[in-house]
C-alpha cells in the first residue's frame, strides 16, 4: 500500500504581506498530478492545513477543491489539525466526509481515533492524533500533566498498537531526538522548549507521519519523519527541498520511504551588492517574478532603491542594508596635538565603520571654514 506524507499547507498565508494562495495552488495541482501517476492509495495530512484559525475564504475553497479532486482519484485522505487551525473548525463533516474516504481529525476528545486498511500483506491501522498541549488531554486524566511529553505519553498508552498490524500514526507536535531537530523561521518557538516530545515515545508505530516542522527530516530513526512544508514560506528555507515523502508499506518492517521533489511557481530566493550591480544584474537577467529578499551593500544614502528594483522583480519582498562589522581599532591621540579636523574624522571613521573618502573630507573641510576654523 503506497502513502503520500505531506504537511504544513498553510492555505491563506502571506509572506511579508503577499499572498501565497497562487501558489499554493500551484503546488497542490503538482501534488496531485504526482499522486496519479505513481498510483498512492492514500494521502496523510499531518496538520496545519490552514495559516489561521480562522482562514480566508480563498483558503477554503482552495481546501475543498484539493481534497475533491483526491477523493475523485480514489484516494483515502487521513487529516489532522495543527496548531494553527481551528480544531471545530476543522471537524465540521468529518461523519459525512468518511462515506468518501476522507478521515479528518481536529480535536482529541479523549479517545484515539483510527481507521483500519487490509492489503494484501493484512492490516495497516492508521491513527489520528490532532495537536495536543496538557491544558486539552488533563480532562480526560485523573494525573497530573504538566508537560507536553507526558501528555503524549499518557494519550498513547491509553491506546496499545495491535502488534501484528503496521501501525501509522499522524501527529502535530515539536518531536526532538535527544533535543535537536531543525527548524527554520516558520515556525514558532516555545521558551526554554517546553513544548518538546522525545521521538522515543513513538517508537511502537511503523511510521509517524509528523507535522509542525517545515524542512524535511526524520526524528530519531528512518520512520519517524516531519515531510516538511511544500512550499518555502521564510528566507530561512530558500537552501533546503522541498518534497513529498513517499511511503510503500509491504510486509511488516518492510517500508520503503522515497522523496519526490516539488517545484514552486516562485522560489524564494536572495539577491545581495550594491545597488547598481544588482540594477544591472536584474537587467541582463530581463526581470524576474521570483519572490525575492534583496540585501543592499552601498555605504551611501539612495534614491528610492526599493521603487527601482521592483522595476525588475515585482515580487520584491524585502529590501535590507548590510550590517557591516567592523574590526574595532585602538585610537590613541592628544586632545592638544589633535585638530577638530582630526578629531571628527576620527569619529567618522569609528561611527560609520570605514574612513572619509576625498569628496566627504572636502565637504567637513569646508564646513570647518564657514564655521571660521582654522584647518591645516
Amino acid at each position: 500500500m503506497k502513502f503520500f506524507h505531506i504537511g504544513d499547507l498553510h492555505l491563506g498565508k502571506k509572506v511579508y504581506d503577499f499572498s501565497m494562495i497562487d501558489d499554493q495552488k500551484y503546488i497542490l495541482i503538482q501534488i496531485l498530478e504526482k499522486a496519479e501517476e505513481e498510483k498512492i492509495d492514500g494521502i496523510l495530512i499531518s496538520g496545519d492545513i490552514y495559516d489561521k484559525g480562522v482562514p480566508p475564504v480563498e483558503a477554503v475553497r482552495l481546501l475543498d477543491w484539493f481534497l475533491t479532486e483526491l477523493s475523485k482519484l480514489k484516494i483515502a485522505i487521513f487529516m489532522i489539525a495543527g496548531n494553527h487551525d481551528s480544531a471545530h473548525r476543522l471537524d465540521f463533516g468529518s461523519r459525512l466526509f468518511q462515506e468518501n474516504q476522507i478521515h479528518i481529525c481536529g480535536s482529541y476528545d479523549g479517545s484515539l481515533k483510527s481507521i483500519v486498511l487490509q492489503d494484501e500483506f493484512g492490516e495497516i491501522e492508521v491513527f489520528l492524533l490532532p495537536f495536543i498541549k496538557p491544558a486539552l488531554v488533563s480532562p480526560f486524566f485523573t494525573e497530573e500533566i504538566t508537560s507536553y511529553q507526558k501528555a503524549m505519553e499518557l494519550v498513547l498508552q491509553e491506546y496499545p498498537r495491535k502488534k501484528e498490524r503496521r501501525n501509522i500514526l499522524l501527529a502535530h507536535q515539536f518531536v526532538t531526538w535527544h533535543g535537536e531537530a531543525e527548524q527554520s523561521d516558520s515556525e514558532t518557538k516555545s521558551l526554554g522548549g517546553v513544548d518538546e516530545i522525545d521521538a522515543s515515545v513513538f517508537f511502537d508505530f511503523d511510521y509517524v507521519a509528523l507535522g509542525h516542522l517545515h524542512r524535511p527530516q526524520k526524528i530519531g530513526r528512518e520512520t519517524i519523519r516531519y515531510a516538511g512544508s511544500p512550499l518555502a514560506y521564510s528566507f530561512s528555507e530558500i537552501s533546503g527541498k522541498k518534497a513529498i515523502t513517499k511511503i510503500e508499506f509491504k510486509e511488516k518492517e518492510d517500508i520503503q520511504i522515497n522523496p519526490l521533489l516539488l517545484s514552486p511557481k516562485r522560489p524564494l530566493r536572495e539577491i545581495k551588492g550594491p545597488l547598481e550591480g544588482l540594477l544591472k544584474a536584474a537587467k541582463a537577467e530581463g526581470g524576474s517574478e521570483d519572490y525575492i529578499r534583496g540585501i543592499l551593500t552601498d555605504a551611501t544614502a539612495l534614491n528610492d532603491p526599493l521603487g527601482q528594483l521592483r522595476v525588475f522583480y515585482p515580487n520584491l519582498m524585502s529590501l535590507e542594508v548590510e550590517t557591516r562589522t567592523y574590526e574595532e581599532r585602538e585610537f590613541s591621540y592628544s586632545a592638544e596635538d589633535t585638530s577638530p579636523k582630526e578629531l571628527f574624522e576620527l569619529f567618522f571613521e569609528r561611527q560609520n565603520q570605514k574612513e572619509m573618502d576625498d569628496l566627504q573630507k572636502q565637504a567637513v573641510k569646508k564646513v570647518w571654514e564657514e564655521l571660521g576654523d582654522e584647518m591645516e
